[in-house]
C-alpha cells in the first residue's frame, strides 16, 4: 500500500494524514490513467488548502515516484501528501478514477452507424407480429370481433 510505504516509521505523520482524513479535509482528489493523483488537502489550522500531486510508479508496486505539495514542507514528506494516499485507499470512488476505457484502442475497428431503419426495417409481407393481433391486422388472416 502506498500510503504504509510513504509513512513508514514516522508515527506523527502517520497520525496527522488519519486525522486529516478522519476530518475531511480531503477537499478533491482525482487519479488519471497515468497512475497521478491530484489533490487538494486543507491545512490543519488555517483556512487555507494546498495542492498535492502524486506520480506513482507505472506498476502496482507500491513505490511513489515523486510528490509535490504547496505547503511549507513541500521537499520533506508531508501530511498532505500521506492524506491524499490514505484518502485514495480508504474513500476513493470509481468517479475519482479517471477511466482507461474511454478512449478506443488503437487497434479497435471504427465503430458502423446503424440507421433506424437498418435497426427497425418496415413491416414485410405476411410478417406479423404480437401487436397485430390487438390492431385487428387482415392481411395475417386474423380478424377482430367488431362490436355490435
Amino acid at each position: 500500500m502506498y500510503w504504509s510505504n510513504y509513512v513508514e516509521s514516522h508515527v506523527k505523520l502517520s497520525r496527522k494524514s488519519e486525522a486529516s482524513v478522519e476530518s475531511d479535509r480531503v477537499l478533491k482528489f482525482f487519479m488519471d490513467e497515468l497512475r497521478v493523483i491530484r489533490a487538494s488537502v486543507q491545512a490543519s489550522m488555517k483556512n487555507t488548502s494546498y495542492n498535492v500531486t502524486i506520480h506513482l510508479e507505472p506498476e502496482d508496486n507500491g513505490v511513489i515516484q515523486s510528490s509535490t505539495c504547496q505547503c511549507p514542507m513541500r521537499e520533506f514528506k508531508c501530511h498532505h501528501v500521506a492524506a491524499a494516499l490514505l484518502f485514495g485507499y480508504k474513500r476513493a470512488s470509481k468517479t475519482d478514477i479517471k477511466c482507461s476505457w474511454i478512449k478506443r484502442p488503437k487497434s479497435a475497428p471504427p465503430k458502423k452507424t446503424v440507421t433506424m431503419a437498418e435497426m427497425y426495417p418496415p413491416n414485410q409481407p405476411g410478417y406479423s407480429s404480437a401487436l397485430d393481433y390487438g390492431r385487428g391486422a387482415t392481411d395475417t388472416g386474423c380478424t377482430s370481433a367488431s362490436p355490435g
